[in-house]
């Protein structure tokens, strides 16, 4: 029984450890992690990069310099960041509202109100949608203003194109 307790914490406490470093999110093909407060970018060929919610900016660990206006833009970065997985969360949210109502009102046999609470659900997801499109273009509008001004910047100035959210937004319509 000892032995079988030591394996027990052993075994919480190593997948603990392991989850701790679990992103929140994760976008663009894992190219942009949200740990906590904590946006990370990654792509092929350059350092990791931080962008912390007071618009922080490290690269490879090593702080940048960053003046007051790209400061604003690192910051307002983050929060499209966040703002995405926040909206995300909702849409979760909606979508179990949503099935709980269907299944409630299948249940108490009124057809009428299950398509009424479907729509309404599938309107709101609809909505939740377009907002996290309308987040990625706050990403890349951030990205390609940080591209000009901050060369530090410069290698991740192209995680969030154009075509994604086009993409988003006719996934989103869809």
């Amino acid at each position: 029984m000892k032995h079988a307790n030591r394996t027990l914490i052993a075994t919480v406490l190593a997948c603990s450890l392991a989850a701790c470093h679990v992103p929140d999110t994760t976008m663009e093909n894992g190219a942009v992690r949200l740990y906590g407060d904590v946006v990370t970018l990654h792509v092929d060929g350059a350092s990791e990069a931080n962008i912390a919610a007071d618009g922080g900016f490290t690269v490879g660990g090593n702080a940048v310099v960053v003046t007051p206006a790209e400061r604003t833009l690192l910051a307002q970065y983050n929060q499209s960041v966040r703002d995405v997985r926040n909206t995300g969360l909702a849409i979760g949210k909606a979508g179990v509202s949503m099935a709980t109502k269907a299944i409630t009102t299948a249940v108490s046999s009124s057809s009428g109100n299950a398509d009424k609470a479907t729509k309404a659900g599938s309107d709101r997801i609809e909505k939740l949608s377009l907002d996290i499109c309308k987040d990625t273009a706050a990403i890349k509008d951030a990205q390609d203003q940080l591209a000009a001004q901050l060369a530090a910047f410069k290698p991740y100035a192209a995680i969030v194109g154009a075509d994604d959210v086009a993409s988003c937004e006719k996934d989103a319509k869809d």
